[in-house]
């Protein structure tokens, strides 16, 4: 059986504590992933025909989208859906539902993992998979070309008389090395990138799914399973010699657990003797010398920490593994590794009850001395565990997100800051000031031109000089990410 495997459109985005300028494609375009891991999944079964249809990097809207559908003539659309994007993901349905009225539309992704019982009242769609998707979807659509019954299937959601209907998940896969490596055919290298990246073509690669850790502002699963080194590697070798890709960005929620994980898979990278660069998003509490030194061997020249705040109170209160001193001491055993630190950080965390507090975060972002620095605006996710505290205190409906997810439309305002202190316009204008503070002072510029290397550098400098230009110009009530 055909099915379209579409990453939808990033035209409209409900506000995410990260403003447009800094989430849109201008910032950073990353491969999608999770139909990557679909596409390859049901290519190896050798009973289906999947097609990857990435809106996104190839700049098209939901019309363009369902055009390029209707000419696959595919009998399946499957959709990948996080909330914050569900009115793209209703667009490309509805356009595609126009231009081919009896398509069986499926959506997966975080979204749908996160609140099954919502996902299956979505507006045109037939079925939802939570969890790991490999094997539902195969499983469906094995029922779908057969004419047998799919309703029992392990991660299935639907609607039956009237209501939500949600099988339980089947239990999640432990050896992620059975899956195969996401399907890069027909996706070009050169159409993605990512923030400071220093080749031409880019990809990122996730080791891991899940994050033991529970910090309280954050909602990814906790069901933490990694690859192997040896399997991470061999992704990473195919990459380079089939596709000639040179840089990489592990995009795991957490990729160094403990240091002697990213000690192990440097050492492969250099038995290997792959000539590449690359990245990984990693906790401050797990950082070595030994580590770095081994990683910056084995062509590591970034590493993206997650600081969040500037205080150890401020850390207990997102139940941060990481204290001060463990932030310090990353960063500049990093400088000295010779490796490039960006740091990123939350304001108008509920700790954060003044301007002042807020603008904490800019003397000791300063004090690390960062590559570069993110700096968002604390969101309520829904689930996340601080999210029924603002619920309990009145600063939001507790179905606030819920009703949003039934009817995702433009209009739709929701908890975009904790606003019990400080008003949405309030941080919107601190979150200019802290941008500002760092990126204009002159020591930022001059380490800044100093450090370039390579012309696709200098392309995403200029590119980020345009981004905080942007941001002069931010309105707090865009209702936008």
């Amino acid at each position: 059986m055909r099915i379209a495997l579409v990453n939808p459109p990033r035209t409209f985005q409900v506000w995410a504590g990260v403003p447009d300028i800094f989430n849109g494609p201008d910032a950073y375009l990353f491969p999608p992933l999770g139909i990557m891991a679909l596409s390859s999944w049901l290519k190896r079964s050798g009973r289906h025909e999947p097609h990857l249809v990435d809106c996104a990097a190839r700049r098209w809207s939901a019309g363009d989208a369902a055009g390029h559908v209707a000419r696959l003539r595919p009998g399946v659309l499957g959709v990948t859906a996080n909330t914050h994007n569900l009115v793209n993901v209703l667009d490309v349905i509805r356009a595609v539902r126009l231009r081919v009225p009896g398509i069986f539309v499926v959506i997966g992704g975080s979204h749908v993992t996160a609140f099954p019982g919502e996902a299956a009242l979505f507006p045109g769609i037939d079925a939802a998979i939570s969890g790991d998707g490999e094997v539902p979807l195969l499983s469906l659509l094995d029922c779908l070309e057969q004419g047998r019954d799919w309703s029992a299937i392990p991660g299935l959601c639907r609607v039956k008389d009237g209501m939500p209907c949600v099988n339980p998940a089947a239990a999640p896969e432990r050896d992620l090395d059975a899956f195969p490596f996401p399907d890069r055919e027909g996706l070009a290298p050169g159409d993605y990138y990512t923030p400071g990246m220093k080749m031409a073509r880019a990809t990122t690669v996730i080791s891991s799914r899940g994050c033991p850790f529970q910090c309280s502002f954050c909602s990814v699963p906790h069901h933490y399973r990694t690859r192997t080194a040896g399997n991470i590697v061999d992704e990473l070798e195919l990459c380079a010699e089939r596709y000639g890709i040179q840089e990489f960005h592990f995009v795991d929620d957490l990729f160094n657990p403990t240091p002697e994980r990213v000690m192990e898979i440097s050492m492969r990278i250099i038995e290997r003797k792959l000539d590449i660069v690359w990245g990984f998003k990693a906790a401050c509490f797990a950082v070595s010398e030994p580590m770095l030194a081994v990683a910056r061997r084995a062509g590591c020249v970034r590493i993206h920490y997650g600081v969040e705040t500037w205080s150890d109170a401020g850390l207990e209160a997102l139940n941060k593994k990481t204290r001060v001193r463990h932030i310090r001491d990353a960063f500049e055993k990093t400088r000295k590794a010779g490796i490039r630190a960006i740091a990123y950080m939350i304001a108008g965390c509920p700790h954060e009850k003044t301007p002042a507090d807020v603008m904490a975060a800019a003397p000791f972002v300063k004090s690390l001395k960062p590559d570069y620095v993110v700096f968002s605006l604390y969101t309520p996710y829904p689930d996340a565990p601080i999210f029924k505290e603002g619920a309990a205190r009145g600063l939001w409906s507790e179905d606030c997100w819920r009703s949003f997810m039934r009817n995702p439309t433009r209009e739709h305002r929701l908890p975009t800051t904790w606003n019990e202190h400080m008003s949405k316009d309030r941080l919107v204008g601190l979150l200019r000031r802290l941008h500002n503070a760092f990126y204009f002072s002159p020591s930022v510029l001059l380490r800044t031109l100093l450090s370039l290397r390579t012309l696709p550098e200098l392309v995403r400098i200029v590119r980020g000089g345009i981004i905080l230009l942007k941001l002069q110009f931010l309105r707090a009530d865009s209702g936008r990410i």
